[in-house]
C-alpha cells in the first residue's frame, strides 16, 4: 500500500518541494498553482462552508471504463454545485482495492473521496488476509449509475449466444478477460460456469481495466470479455467486438439489440455494478451529508439522466442510508459465488 503523506505545508514553496506520493503529489499542484482556496485540516471540512479547496476524486480503474465515465460527469457537476474545482485522479489494479487502500488512509476531512465498484468489495471478500475491508476502511456515502455487465467476442468468433459459447467452450478451453480477479464481470463468468455449466473451466486473464481487456477481445489475444457495458457497446454498434449477451434484468436501451442472459436461457445470471462513492472512516457527519446531498442532486440532473442512459448506465441513484443497508446483503451473495467457484484465498 502506499504512503501517504498528511503533514500540510506552511507555505506554497513548501509543498512544491516535498516528496510526495500519488496523491498527493496532485495536493501540491493545486497548492502551486493558486486554486487552494481555505485552511488545511479536518476542522475547515467541519466548517459549514465545506468544501472551501479542491476536492479529490480517485476511481479505482483506468481512464476509459464505466467507473472512469461516471466519475468524470459526476465531478464537472459536483465542481459547479461546490464552487471549487473537483480533481479526478485514477489508480487502477487489484479490482479498484488499491485506490481503495489509498483512501482510506487519508485524512477524514472530505477533500479526497473514492469512486469505486463493488468490484473493490468482491475483492475484499476474495482475499480475507490481504487487510483491506470495505465496511471497516471507509464510509459508504451513495451509489449511482448501476451498470450491466456484457460478454463479448471477437467479430469471427463462430458464436453469437450463450448456448454457442457455453457448446464451444466445452470443446477446448477458452481464454475470458476482464477488469481484474474479483471484479463483479469476472465472477458472473465464474457464476455462469459454476450454475449453469458444470464441469466447463475458462482461463480467466485478469486486466486493470474494461478498456485492456477490450482492446485484447479486439487483437484476438482472448477469445472473450466480460466487462461493464458502458465503455463496450460503442464497440458493439461499430461492430469491433460481438456482443453475446447482457446480465440486466432488462435488454439495455443502448444495445437493445443483444439479448439478457435471462432471455438467452439463464435466468440466474442477473447482475449490474454500482459505481459507490465512499470517504475515509470518521469523516464528520456533515461533510458526508453534504457529499450525499450533492451527489443525489447531480443523479437527478435531466441532462445526466440522459447521458448516461445513453452511455449504457441505468440513470438511477441510492442514498447513503439504503446503500450502506444493502451492502451485507450483497456481500452474503458474491461471498456464496467466491465458495462455489473456490476463489477465495485461504
Amino acid at each position: 500500500m502506499f504512503k501517504l503523506n498528511k503533514t500540510a505545508p506552511r507555505r506554497c514553496d513548501d509543498a512544491c518541494r516535498w516528496r510526495f506520493t500519488p496523491l498527493g503529489a496532485w495536493t501540491a499542484l493545486l497548492l502551486c498553482t493558486g486554486a487552494l482556496f481555505g485552511a488545511f485540516g479536518p476542522a475547515a471540512a467541519q466548517d459549514s462552508a465545506y468544501p472551501t479547496r479542491p476536492v479529490r476524486i480517485v476511481v479505482g480503474f483506468p481512464p476509459g471504463g464505466g467507473v472512469d465515465a461516471v466519475a468524470r460527469i459526476f465531478a464537472d457537476k459536483m465542481s459547479g454545485l461546490f464552487g471549487q474545482p473537483v480533481v479526478v485522479l485514477n489508480h487502477g489494479g487489484a479490482a479498484g482495492s488499491i485506490a481503495g487502500n489509498l483512501v482510506a488512509a487519508e485524512a477524514p476531512d472530505g477533500y479526497t473521496v473514492l469512486v469505486n465498484s463493488n468490484s473493490m468489495l468482491i475483492f475484499s471478500l476474495m482475499n480475507p488476509n490481504a487487510g483491506f475491508d470495505v465496511a471497516r476502511d471507509l464510509q459508504a456515502v451513495a451509489s449511482a449509475a448501476p451498470q450491466a455487465i456484457i460478454i463479448v467476442a471477437a467479430p469471427d468468433m463462430k458464436v453469437s449466444s450463450l448456448g454457442e459459447l457455453i457448446a464451444l467452450a466445452r470443446t477446448r478451453r477458452l481464454t475470458y478477460g476482464s477488469p481484474g480477479s474479483g471484479s463483479i464481470p469476472h465472477l458472473v463468468v465464474e457464476q455462469l460456469l459454476s450454475t449453469v455449466a458444470p464441469g466447463v473451466q475458462m482461463q480467466h486473464v485478469p486486466f486493470q481495466g474494461a478498456e485492456q481487456a477490450l482492446t485484447a477481445v479486439m487483437a484476438n489475444q482472448i477469445d472473450i470479455a466480460s466487462v461493464t457495458l458502458p465503455p463496450a457497446a460503442p464497440l458493439v454498434t461499430a461492430g469491433k467486438v460481438k456482443g453475446i449477451a447482457v446480465t440486466s434484468a432488462a435488454r439495455s436501451a443502448a444495445v437493445p439489440q443483444i439479448p439478457t442472459a435471462a432471455e438467452s436461457g439463464y435466468p440466474t445470471i442477473v447482475a449490474t455494478t454500482w459505481t459507490g462513492f465512499f470517504v475515509p472512516p470518521k469523516t464528520p457527519q456533515a461533510v458526508v451529508d453534504r457529499l450525499e446531498q450533492t451527489i443525489l442532486q447531480v443523479a437527478a440532473m435531466p441532462d445526466v439522466k440522459a447521458k448516461l442512459a445513453g452511455l449504457g448506465f441505468e440513470p438511477t441513484s441510492t442514498p447513503g442510508a439504503q446503500f450502506r443497508a444493502e451492502l451485507p446483503t450483497e456481500i452474503k451473495t458474491w461471498n456464496a459465488v467466491l465458495e462455489k467457484a473456490n476463489l477465495v484465498q485461504k
